[in-house]
């Protein structure tokens, strides 16, 4: 049971981090610039987190670097697009491509380039979750066609993030999960400070009127969360197996973030998005 504790204290910690980012963004605004900078302080600020986490040890093999360095582009591409997908949708919609493709695309990954084993059940689970993404999207209009491509890039970025995070941890030149995370907040860091000056800032006006240190703040403060997250899956995965683990952090983020958008907010689900979460909770589920 504490297991199941922690696992979901690390959910609900998730969806918290989810807040704060669209918190920012909503000061801040949605521009690819925001995201860039976004990025920068919070792969520098996770980077620190999980250093001390590491017991200040920092590790390097010629394996891991590049593998954190595709990981921090495809992060930080699935967070700025987020931050215009959050801008003009619920927190709940974009929770959802973006959990489901970091479940399914690994899974279809492991059948086809790892050997993993094939389940009926599984790939039931996929179907549920692709009729719950074309529920969702049923009655919207061909003006919203920008923000459903946003939602599958999401979907396939994160799933990517979890493809590589993957074959990173089962590769013996690895480094350890902390110092994974140290190298990919390091590469986020520099990659998106080093792009930051190709694009112009259109929001400069709704920050102006932010105080200085609120951007710091909540950046810091989503690398603490998301890290204490991590850091409590990890705890949990050394004693539940991760076909459990990871479907309740996909269902649960999606339910708990649905949540946090109605209380801090005021985001109603529509019917279609409560069904579709529904049936993104039971294709989980099924992969159990």
């Amino acid at each position: 049971m504490k297991d199941y504790a922690l696992l979901t204290a690390s959910v609900v910690l998730l969806a918290l981090d989810f807040a704060v980012a669209k918190f920012y963004q909503q000061k801040f605004g949605a521009t690819p610039a925001q995201g860039l900078k976004f990025n920068a302080l919070l792969g520098l600020f996770s980077a620190a987190v999980f250093f001390a986490f590491s017991g200040f040890k920092l590790e390097f093999s010629a394996f891991s670097a590049p593998m954190a360095a595709g990981t921090a582009v495809l992060a930080a591409a699935y967070t700025i697009i987020g931050f215009r997908i959050m801008s003009g949708e619920k927190m709940a919609m974009y929770t959802v491509f973006l959990m489901t493709g970091g479940m399914t695309v690994p899974y279809m990954w492991g059948l086809v380039f790892l050997g993993e084993p094939f389940s009926w059940l599984r790939t039931a689970g996929l179907v549920v979750i692709a009729a719950a993404v074309v529920i969702i999207n049923a009655d919207r209009s061909k003006a919203d066609a920008k923000q459903i491509i946003m939602c599958v890039c999401v979907f396939f970025l994160n799933g990517f993030v979890s493809v590589l995070s993957k074959e990173h941890q089962i590769n013996p030149q690895s480094v350890s999960s902390a110092n994974f995370v140290v190298l990919t907040g390091l590469a986020k860091a520099i990659i998106c400070a080093a792009a930051l000056p190709f694009f112009k800032d259109k929001s400069v006006r709704k920050e102006k009127h932010a105080r200085s240190y609120l951007a710091p703040v909540l950046i810091l403060a989503s690398a603490v969360i998301s890290g204490s997250s991590f850091l409590l899956q990890l705890i949990s995965a050394k004693n539940l197996p991760a076909t459990v683990m990871y479907p309740i952090v996909t269902g649960g983020s999606i339910v708990f973030s649905a949540i946090a958008g109605r209380i801090f907010f005021k985001e109603k689900a529509s019917r279609r998005l409560v069904t579709g979460i529904i049936l993104c909770l039971t294709g989980t589920c099924l992969f159990l």
